[in-house]
């Protein structure tokens, strides 16, 4: 999986690509712990070209989401293909993240 972040003020763009499988996930733990450390006020999460996400992945954003969310920063997912939109409203994910 490659991540690309952008920032804009105090936005971050996230570009993924690819599978977030175990690894994946740790790759992206690690560039949204940054993010959150260099205090964005708001994410865009963008799902364009990633063809599959794993429970640790979501997990993974389920952890910033909280932590995030917590200092009153803002959090949307973006770009989902329509597997993965059906995937994030089947567990509800739909509810939490701005998709």
């Amino acid at each position: 999986m490659d991540i690309k972040v952008e920032r804009v003020e105090e936005k971050a763009i996230v570009f993924l690509s690819g599978s977030i499988d175990i690894p994946g996930a740790e790759k992206l733990k690690q560039a949204l712990n940054r993010i959150l450390k260099e205090k964005a006020k708001e994410v865009a999460i963008d799902f364009e070209e990633v063809t599959f996400i794993g429970s640790s992945g979501i997990g993974k954003l389920l952890l910033f989401y909280k932590n995030f969310t917590s200092i009153g920063c803002k959090v949307k997912i973006v770009n989902l293909n329509n597997e993965l939109k059906a995937l994030f409203k089947t567990i509800k994910l739909d509810k939490l993240f701005n998709l």
